[in-house]
């Protein structure tokens, strides 16, 4: 079967995006959980197309690697199909997105022992990979149950830009929720949806505190709130998610 889809000449134009102007493929290089590509990743080129700083995403089925997928934006609202089936949508909110408070460096650093088996996160660029491919940003337990990590956004090789790209602030607002989240609920869970907020571009070889809080849950579907700080405490973004449960999961979090 041939899919075709209306594509903007401009959406989505990054050098890392394999694509012409009917199909976009997302490599290995941004793998998430269960070999799908990174909910927030998603999020973030849904964003960057629409020309969204403000957006909320609702990822509805995963998004599959190297396979090529459509990609339909305009101002405002973007879309990833593949044939006849949305896999993801973004839209513009003008809703007020939440955040959480604001944790020192040292704390950060000095945070809990991360004592858990990543199973089908081990393979996510965000969380599970270090290094030239991958993020390297692996929340760690606070003492009053949150999760925080030092980011230096230009230690990876996936990050070659002066200022950190959208699609990446957003990948970064991803998993530590889902850290959180999975942690107070003990249940295996993936992105639902990602409502999110850049206020800007941060430097690449700037230190950034990400920090994570889950703030409830209802059914099978958890909730957290991540936000990314300078060392200052100054906002970059932050994001509200909702994380849909998959079955339970052993963790055991030593804070």
């Amino acid at each position: 079967m041939v899919c075709r889809a209306r594509v903007r000449p401009d959406a989505a134009s990054s050098n890392d995006l394999r694509r012409d102007y009917a199909r976009l493929t997302l490599d290995r290089r941004h793998q998430g959980p269960l070999g799908s590509v990174n909910g927030g990743y998603v999020a973030g080129i849904l964003g960057d197309a629409a020309r969204l700083h403000t957006s909320s995403a609702r990822l509805s089925r995963p998004v599959p690697i190297e396979t090529p997928l459509h990609l339909v934006a305009e101002d405002g609202w973007a879309a990833l199909r593949h044939c006849d089936q949305t896999l993801a949508e973004t839209v513009e909110t003008t809703d007020r997105v939440g955040s959480t408070g604001f944790v020192p460096r040292d704390e950060a650093v000095n945070a809990g022992e991360l004592m858990i088996d990543l199973g089908v996160f081990a393979d996510c660029f965000v969380c599970g990979r270090d290094g030239e491919d991958g993020l390297g940003i692996r929340p760690k337990p606070l003492a009053d149950g949150r999760f925080a990590a030092v980011w230096r956004p230009g230690s990876s090789g996936l990050i070659e830009a002066p200022t950190v790209p959208i699609r990446y602030l957003h990948s970064a607002l991803d998993c530590p929720g889902g850290f959180a989240a999975i942690a107070a609920s003990g249940k295996l869970a993936v992105t639902g949806s990602l409502t999110s907020r850049i206020d800007f571009l941060p430097e690449s070889d700037r230190t950034l505190i990400v920090v994570a809080e889950a703030v409830g849950a209802e059914g099978r579907t958890l909730h957290a709130v991540t936000t990314i700080f300078t060392e200052s405490g100054e906002i970059v973004a932050t994001a509200e998610a909702i994380w849909v449960t998959l079955g339970a999961m052993p963790i055991d979090f030593a804070a």
